[in-house]
């Protein structure tokens, strides 16, 4: 009898029947108590929905905030007309008409992003050292403060811009200024605060009925309109007394910037009369009280039968059973799902292992014919026929290459492992570059960059080597100068993208559409080089459905290559560790 009673006790459904007595009984009594206490909590309710109207307008301009400090972080990093003005210097007339046609891209992606973010005034980029600064806004008059300020902060040279959205106090105006730094340049938004006043319905005029909305900064000095300047308001209570009268406050502080968003309600417009909300509380205890029978017997229908079930079929796949099978019924769509999803799960465990061994033989294919292509011998032949070239007198440069060909072979050789580090990748990109630059001097620009906190995450090897071979080798013409941009990034907290962009001729639809048909069938298609093929068939067999391939043509002309990997970290890492030799 007491081991019956300690079974029933340990069930599903004696906790769900107790959870939920201990759950409602106290909501009921409760809702009693709260009842008689209705009326005099209406001030509470009216304080409430106010505080939530704030929290809204405050979430939505944060939101606008925050969107576009990742919306800027990103345009900064990934943008080419932006990084090109950034990075490369003007060397000669061709290349400052060129910049001055990225100034004017840039204006036109600034009108773009401001166009969709309503709350937002005016984009800026500032390059001090080419004194070009590219601006967006809605409104003009009062532009000349904000941007005088923002070249005279940017021109600090010990100022550090936390990406946070500052107060300016200007002679005619307020504004919210958001700076931030990459590189040789500062960029950014402000937002007028004449404008986000009007949005807020936040009046000018000191208003004289019994509510009021201003904004403070966040020890409560107030800061706008400039009737508020007079006020200083305590976060510590939720009443204040000014000028004689009791005020009821709310506010909403942003997360974005160091202002808060408050309004004031004298007592006297808060209603106090609630009467049929009260009967309406009474009835929902009532009502609870009956139902909760049935709610007991609809969730041993429901629930705990089929988990019981499932649990009982769990317990024979431990015990060895693998012919066991959940007798399908009606229970529900979720759990005949489950059971339905168990069976066939059960019927398909005897051919798992089989699987995994196939996946094993083809892994160990593509990687036994992965590193056969990695040693190019026309690319190392004609890298030491430079060498042998150089004079006497040029025993730098020989240094120099030798050493560039050193670490080449060192990072090839040593690669026959499944991932390295994503700076030894980026920095073998990086010497490649430099070796192809002195074979192709003055015809190419090229740029490897990735985000500090991607250091140590994990990449195949020589998977973005394959692609800066085709950048060079189809699209060096002579006469021809294009540049080459490697940047990798995190995109949505999980994935990691590396990018290969070129401005050279452009990779041809035939080229794309012989992809597409070797990503579909995995046959070898003719004219299409082994290290395309190669670098799909290894992200497939490395990480399956997880990695992305993408290869498009970049208008007005030139190569996009995007790798899309999952987000992955070697636990233990030393940052000075190479591993790769």
């Amino acid at each position: 009898m007491k081991n019956r009673l300690y079974d029933f006790m340990s069930t599903s459904m004696f906790r769900m029947i107790c959870l939920i007595i201990i759950v409602i009984l106290p909501i009921n009594i409760l809702t009693v108590i709260l009842g008689n206490k209705v009326v005099n909590g209406a001030e509470n309710q009216v304080s409430e929905e106010t505080g939530n109207a704030l929290a809204l307008y405050m979430n939505q301009v944060d939101d606008a905030m925050k969107r576009m400090i990742l919306k800027m972080g990103n345009f900064a990093r990934d943008d080419i007309d932006f990084n090109r003005v950034n990075v490369k210097e003007i060397d000669d007339q061709t290349e400052w008409y060129t910049q001055l046609q990225n100034i004017v891209n840039l204006n036109n992606n600034f009108q773009k992003i401001l166009n969709d973010n309503t709350w937002i005034t005016g984009i800026y980029a500032y390059f001090p050292q080419k004194d070009m600064m590219p601006v967006s806004s809605k409104y003009i008059q009062h532009d000349v403060e904000v941007l005088s300020y923002i070249r005279k902060k940017s021109a600090d040279a010990d100022q550090n811009f936390d990406r946070c959205w500052e107060w300016y106090q200007a002679e005619n105006n307020q504004y919210l200024v958001l700076m931030d730094q990459y590189k040789n340049a500062s960029f950014g938004a402000w937002i007028d605060i004449h404008q986000l006043a009007d949005r807020l319905k936040i009046s000018i005029e000191k208003p004289e009925d019994d509510s009021m909305m201003f904004i403070a900064d966040s020890s409560g000095q107030g800061l706008y309109p400039t009737w508020a300047r007079t006020l200083k308001i305590s976060f510590e209570s939720k009443y204040q007394k000014i000028d004689g009268v009791k005020w009821s406050m709310q506010y909403a502080g942003s997360e974005m910037s160091d202002i808060v968003l408050i309004n004031l309600v004298s007592k006297n417009e808060i209603s106090t009369s609630l009467p049929r909300l009260i009967l309406i509380l009474q009835f929902s205890s009532i009502a609870s009280l009956v139902i909760l029978p049935i709610i007991i017997v609809a969730m041993r229908r429901w629930m705990i039968r089929p988990l019981s079930r499932l649990s009982a079929a769990m317990k024979e796949i431990e015990t060895g059973n693998m012919d066991f099978r959940i007798q399908e019924e009606k229970t529900g769509s979720e759990f005949e799902n489950i059971n339905r999803n168990f069976n066939h799960m059960m019927d398909e465990v005897t051919q798992l292992r089989i699987h995994i061994y196939e996946e094993k033989l083809l892994a160990r294919d593509i990687k036994l014919r992965f590193l056969t292509q990695q040693i190019q011998p026309h690319f190392i032949l004609n890298t030491m026929n430079i060498i042998y070239s150089y004079e006497p007198d040029e025993y730098d440069l020989i240094q120099k290459m030798v050493l560039c060909l050193s670490k080449y072979f060192r990072y090839v050789v040593n690669a026959n492992v499944d991932f390295v580090l994503l700076y030894q990748e980026m920095e073998h990109i990086k010497n490649y570059f430099d070796i192809q630059q002195v074979r192709y001097p003055k015809t190419f620009f090229a740029m490897a960059e990735y985000d500090d906190d991607l250091r140590n995450c994990l990449v195949p090897p020589l998977l973005v080597q394959n692609f800066a071979e085709n950048a060079i080798k189809h699209s060096l013409k002579i006469g021809n100068k294009i540049d080459i941009f490697v940047i990798a990034q995190k995109i949505n907290e999980d994935k990691l993208r590396i990018r290969l962009l070129d401005t050279g001729l452009g990779i041809s639809e035939e080229v794309l559409a012989k992809i597409e048909v070797f990503r579909k069938t995995g046959i070898q298609q003719e004219g299409l080089g082994v290290g395309i093929q190669n670098a799909i068939e290894r992200l497939y067999v490395i990480y399956g459905e997880e990695a992305e391939l993408m290869i498009t043509q970049v208008e007005p002309h030139g190569t996009q290559v995007e790798i899309l990997l999952p987000l992955r970290f070697q636990e233990g890492e030393n940052d000075d560790e190479d591993d790769t030799g």
